[in-house]
């Protein structure tokens, strides 16, 4: 008997108040019942957001009382494995995250049984009239980061100049991920689907959707990390020697980097073998950090974490 096909995860992440559950109802609604399975993720101990989606969904899990990006990664797994290995799986597993979840975190626990799950894209919210969170919260501006689709919700409710700033801004940190815009939930222009969103985003990539048969290749998502600063020459060695080895191979890398001796936080965003470095604002009494995922096909995850864990400054 043929083994099923791994079931795409999609993560929707945003900041606290921007507007995920409001959007993930409205993408359920016109999704057939048994379609979509959904994990919902609230930091407090009561659940909240998962009594508004468990009449558009077969199979809900509610993880509550803290985030899945740490403390309880482990419930987040093993809800991925319930479902995953449900009779028949669900065709797509939504996970909302809590508005103060590191998307690394999340990343790095559906990157664990790529034989039964796959990344298929993390969906980031922002509330278009709040653009000062984005600045004023290093988590925000890491979930834009990690963006494969950002969404301004509540677009309505900004003037055009407003609006437009505000695009300006998210391309500033995350110059490759596709923009939407939402008012009330729903998106606004010629893409009104979570499906649609992100067969334009592989489109952009020039990947076919993961669970393809016609290539028999999965995306694996691998989140590094540093705790502290990395030094500049030991990174830019890691780029051009350790990525390197995987060129051709490579979707997408992203990352938010402390570089010893550097005021700004360094943004690197890649497509393909194309990386791009800039710098983005200063990290002033924040603390510093360093995260990388790399999305991409046969990649050591082993060889990458030590590579990148040798950078630390």
């Amino acid at each position: 008997m043929l083994e099923s096909a791994p079931v795409p995860v999609t993560v929707v992440t945003g900041f606290l108040g921007a507007g995920k559950t409001t959007l993930v109802n409205r993408w359920l609604a016109g999704a057939p019942r048994g379609d979509v399975a959904v994990i919902v993720n609230e930091h407090g101990n009561i659940g909240v957001d998962g009594a508004l989606l468990a009449a558009r969904v077969r199979m809900l899990v509610e993880i509550a009382g803290g985030c899945v990006c740490c403390a309880t990664q482990a419930e987040l797994v093993r809800a991925l494995e319930e479902i995953a290995s449900s009779a028949p799986p669900p065709r797509r597993i939504l996970v909302e995250t809590s508005g103060a979840a590191s998307p690394a975190g999340v990343l790095r626990a559906v990157a664990g049984r790529p034989d039964r799950y796959v990344l298929d894209g993390v969906v980031t919210v922002v509330d278009a009239t709040r653009m000062d969170t984005l600045v004023e919260h290093d988590l925000a501006i890491e979930q834009v980061g990690f963006a494969d689709v950002v969404i301004l919700s509540r677009a309505d409710r900004c003037a055009a100049e407003q609006l437009a700033r505000a695009k300006d801004e998210i391309a500033a940190y995350n110059g490759t991920a596709l923009l939407a815009t939402a008012a009330s939930g729903a998106l606004d222009g010629p893409v009104t689907t979570l499906d649609g969103l992100l067969d334009r985003r592989r489109a952009d990539f020039g990947a076919p959707a993961p669970s393809s048969p016609s290539t028999g290749h999965v995306y694996e998502s691998v989140s590094l990390a540093v705790d502290g600063d990395v030094d500049g020459e030991r990174f830019a060695d890691f780029m051009e020697a350790e990525l390197a080895r995987f060129a051709g191979r490579l979707l997408r890398t992203k990352g938010i980097l402390a570089v010893d001796g550097v005021a700004e936080r360094m943004i690197v965003q890649g497509v393909a073998d194309l990386v791009e470095v800039t710098f983005g604002t200063p990290w002033g009494d924040a603390r510093r950090t360093s995260r990388l995922v790399v999305v991409g096909f046969g990649l050591d995850r082993d060889a990458l974490s030590r590579a990148f864990a040798a950078c630390a400054a």
